[in-house]
């Protein structure tokens, strides 16, 4: 259900919404080729009134913006959440050498095209390019798909440190959970990482989150954070060859939904069973 960008200093591949070759098939949508929708502050501000019960961002997200692209935090704790969520969820961080400065990456299907602009519009003052539409032949059918690419800087170095350790064997860095997951787990950060790899499973009246790509000890400290920082149990499941995803169970799916609705775009409220 998932896949990776996996940074190094020769090459990287893509990960996202809909990369993967089944998930391609499923959730890339239509051969249509769309021209990107700009959108500007006040109409995202806008947006984020309409669409959300609780406003929790703040406009320090877009205020002075040009003179934060050197520093080495974002400008609002909201911001940083939403990027420690989809970083943790189908967010990949590009380091071309120890060196080097990073940028951030993230690729959507077609299914996600309205979430795709309205993280780009967040991340706008860090990217030269708004978010841009490429088409993907698979066999005989070609797909679109929306990536956002920001431009390489100091501020994100900090999240790479972080998420991303070298295996020294390859010389190719791969994702981990934070050591300190335990200090950033917050309701925007769990929002984020259910819109970017969450999935209701309507049948059991349950939340999966396909963290697949961790290791169990990593998801384990994952579901420890939520139960203990959100108060919502969370269950390691595993899922198959070595992989294991976490579960959010119908008796705490409306504390769920209570926590981390006011955060989720409303094109995303289906991956909570609303």
């Amino acid at each position: 259900m998932r896949c990776r960008l996996i940074p190094s200093s020769g090459g990287r591949s893509l990960e996202g919404f809909g990369c993967s070759p089944i998930k391609g098939v499923r959730e890339l949508g239509s051969l249509k080729l769309v021209s990107p929708l700009v959108l500007n502050k006040d109409t995202i501000l806008k947006h984020i009134k309409i669409k959300y019960s609780k406003l929790y961002y703040s406009t320090r997200c877009f205020s002075n913006a040009n003179n934060q692209l050197s520093n080495s935090a974002l400008p609002s704790k909201e911001l940083d959440s939403i990027l420690i969520g989809l970083i943790l969820s189908d967010a990949g961080l590009y380091r071309s050498s120890p060196t080097s400065n990073t940028r951030l990456e993230m690729s959507f299907g077609q299914a996600y095209k309205e979430f795709a602009y309205f993280i780009g519009e967040l991340f706008s003052p860090y990217a030269t390019n708004p978010v841009k539409s490429v088409d993907i032949k698979v066999k005989d059918k070609v797909y679109t798909n929306y990536r956002l690419k920001t431009k390489t800087l100091p501020l994100f170095n900090h999240y790479f440190d972080m998420f991303y350790k070298l295996d020294v064997n390859t010389g190719k860095y791969f994702k981990i959970v934070p050591e300190n997951i335990k200090e950033l787990m917050d309701p925007i950060v769990l929002a984020y990482l259910i819109m970017g790899d969450g999935n209701f499973d309507k049948g059991r009246n349950r939340v999966r989150i396909y963290t697949n790509s961790f290791i169990k000890q990593e998801v384990e400290e994952l579901a420890l954070s939520i139960n203990n920082n959100l108060g919502i149990y969370t269950g390691v499941l595993y899922d198959r060859k070595d992989q294991w995803i976490l579960t959010i169970g119908a008796k705490n799916l409306e504390l769920l939904r209570d926590t981390v609705s006011p955060y989720f775009h409303s094109t995303m409220l289906y991956r909570i069973g609303l």
